[in-house]
């Protein structure tokens, strides 16, 4: 069972509330975690060698995900590339598994975006707090306001393509049949060799940046003396992440409408799944 097989409609939001409603979906998702898991509640002292166990735990569940969607991009691409990108000459089978792959690519990002969603609560990361982080980043430029998801999108992408090579022949992967099936591959379904090789860095400095938050977690279960976290720089890399990964998202295709539909999805399934012990 995957997000295809969640018929709940997705409720009407007011605009420019996604990233408020997805943290509160977050919060949901991550309290029926918590009682399988036996977690603890939130926000973490960071300096808690155990409760530094764990945010390291779910950083490197994050780029799982991250690296989980990278794969199944890249069985599209492999795909593809047999009839050299001419979409036309792929067979029944082979265009059901580009479906499939794009389906299992998105829906890796729904997972991620709940585990940073847990990662925020943890750290004691409110939408507010990322919305300043962005207005801060951008200081020089005092008329920019970051005020919803749609803003760290924009500011996202700048962000991840200052220096990039840039996207380019990219094919649509998903013609006349997307209505059918944009759901659930919101974004994805136009890629290319080179495209591909962009969704590699892109990910990359998204990684690097959950990594430098990782590293800022020293204690040790084992040392005799700790050495005390710089909390506003763990809470700094995090939320650049964050907005790194939004910028990719917003490369790939998605809106901040969409990443929210997809959220939504995602979080109904994992629900489902807590209740059945899937």
């Amino acid at each position: 069972m995957d997000i295809r097989n969640i018929r709940e409609q997705v409720p009407q939001i007011k605009e420019g509330t996604e990233l408020q409603e997805m943290y509160s979906l977050g919060i949901q998702q991550f309290e029926g975690y918590r009682q399988i898991e036996k977690l603890p509640e939130a926000p973490l002292d960071v300096n808690n060698p155990s409760n530094q166990a764990i945010l390291k735990d779910f950083i490197g569940r994050v780029i799982e995900e991250l690296m989980e969607g990278y794969e199944s991009t890249s069985e599209v691409v492999k795909i593809c590339k047999k009839w050299g990108w001419n979409i036309e000459q792929l067979t029944e089978d082979e265009y059901t598994q580009v479906l499939n792959h794009l389906q299992n690519a998105n829906e890796e990002q729904g997972d991620a975006l709940g585990f940073l969603f847990t990662l925020f609560h943890f750290a004691n990361i409110l939408p507010e707090d990322i919305f300043s982080w962005g207005t801060s980043y951008v200081i020089d430029y005092s008329d920019f306001k970051v005020k919803d998801l749609k803003d760290i999108i924009t500011l996202g992408m700048a962000m991840v393509t200052e220096g990039s090579i840039g996207l380019v022949n990219r094919f649509r992967m998903i013609d006349e049949d997307h209505e059918s099936v944009k759901d659930y591959t919101p974004g994805f379904n136009t890629l290319s060799e080179a495209s591909h090789e962009e969704e590699k860095v892109l990910l990359f400095n998204v990684v690097y940046e959950l990594n430098i938050a990782r590293n800022l977690l020293k204690c040790r279960p084992w040392k005799q003396t700790q050495v005390m976290t710089k909390e506003l720089d763990f809470q700094y890399s995090l939320v650049k992440a964050f907005y790194l990964y939004m910028g990719f998202l917003g490369i790939q295709g998605f809106s901040d409408e969409s990443i929210y539909r997809l959220f939504f999805k995602k979080q109904r399934l994992n629900l489902w799944r807590q209740k059945t012990n899937y």
